[in-house]
């Protein structure tokens, strides 16, 4: 049996919350969504391509591990956790540093370090790095059924699928190699 990998965006991040708990670098994982991001997932609930599915793998974030809740509860299925699934790390060594020290990873240097620091400096984990790691993470799920709902991140999905963006709560599916 050939399994199709759905994989689906957690939905908005809440960053004021985390810039407001002053949770930077590493600890920004722990942020949830807003109330924006809820709906968003609500909504992707309501996808088609997510029927039948027999499970839900998700990502250890806050975020991730929300927008699974929301459709285990709405699809009834149940989640397992797989940290292969997280994010890139733009510091492989998890000290939370940035090449320059003077930095603070919040929401303004997300978007600046994913687009830059991840094909450009040496401690962050590139394209092909994440790619490795979360397919190799999805060879384990493949053949169990024919459906799996991964809920992961942007960084996951484009390294995956060579996409230039993917909107919040966005499903895409794939079938590996």
């Amino acid at each position: 049996m050939k399994t199709t990998f759905y994989l689906v965006r957690h939905g908005q991040p809440d960053w004021d919350w985390a810039e407001a708990m002053r949770f930077y670098g590493p600890c920004s994982a722990y942020m949830p969504l807003t109330p924006l991001g809820v709906e968003q997932i609500e909504h992707t609930a309501c996808d088609s391509q997510l029927r039948g599915a027999s499970f839900i793998l998700a990502s250890p974030y806050t975020r991730t591990m929300q927008s699974a809740q929301i459709l285990s509860r709405r699809l009834d299925l149940p989640v397992t956790v797989e940290w292969e699934l997280h994010e890139w790390l733009y510091d492989r060594d998890m000290r939370g540093d940035l090449p320059n020290p003077d930095e603070r990873f919040g929401r303004e240097d997300m978007t600046r370090c994913f687009f830059h620091y991840m094909e450009h400096d040496d401690n962050c984990e590139t394209y092909a790095v994440i790619a490795e790691r979360v397919l190799g993470c999805l060879r384990r799920y493949d053949g169990q059924a024919e459906k799996i709902i991964v809920v992961c991140h942007e960084g996951v999905i484009r390294s995956v699928t060579g996409m230039k963006a993917v909107n919040l709560g966005q499903v895409v599916p794939i079938t590996l190699e």
